[in-house]
């Protein structure tokens, strides 16, 4: 909150780390985080000279340097690869929702050109039954702060088949 008391264009996140306490602002991509946190929906971030669209969002287009604008997500995609893992790392809030192991996976969400790394959750707790390929949707933690860690993905369909590498879809 800004110090008039009205609430700052930009959003800001509490961030506590082992050496200390920090505040950041989320700058242009506040209207994203804002979507996480107040909306439970996700938005892509589109470049109106290349038609790209960014998901984990930028403020500039990464080819072409032009401000991006916003676009709804479906929050639905498939898993590009994954790897399970047994040891919560420095994400230690991720085993507050996910049991371990969990599954950290490439996310190629419908309508985007690029990937997104975010967890998995693993409902069966056997190595193999996560497959490249898999539908996954997007799922929203009912306590949000305003971060990529306030939503991640659940299995919502069979692998089905594509180019792992992108290069037929375009995806970069």
């Amino acid at each position: 909150m800004a110090a008039s008391g009205k609430e700052s264009q930009y959003l800001e996140v509490p961030y506590i780390y082992t050496s200390g306490e920090y505040l950041y602002t989320c700058g242009e991509l506040s209207e994203f985080f804002r979507a996480i946190k107040d909306e439970k929906r996700l938005l892509g971030a589109k470049c109106p000279a290349c038609s790209k669209v960014w998901m984990p969002a930028r403020g500039y287009c990464p080819d072409c340097y032009e401000a991006v604008s916003w676009v709804p997500l479906s929050g639905e995609g498939r898993i590009v690869a994954h790897s399970y893992c047994y040891y919560p790392g420095m994400t230690g809030d991720l085993v507050k929702f996910l049991d371990l192991p969990y599954v950290q996976a490439m996310v190629h969400l419908d309508g985007t050109d690029s990937y997104l790394m975010s967890a998995i959750a693993v409902h069966e707790q056997r190595m193999g039954t996560m497959k490249d390929g898999m539908r996954v949707r997007a799922v929203f933690r009912e306590e949000r702060k305003g971060t990529i860690a306030d939503f991640y993905f659940e299995v919502v369909g069979e692998a089905q088949g594509g180019n792992r590498s992108g290069e037929e879809s375009g995806v970069v």
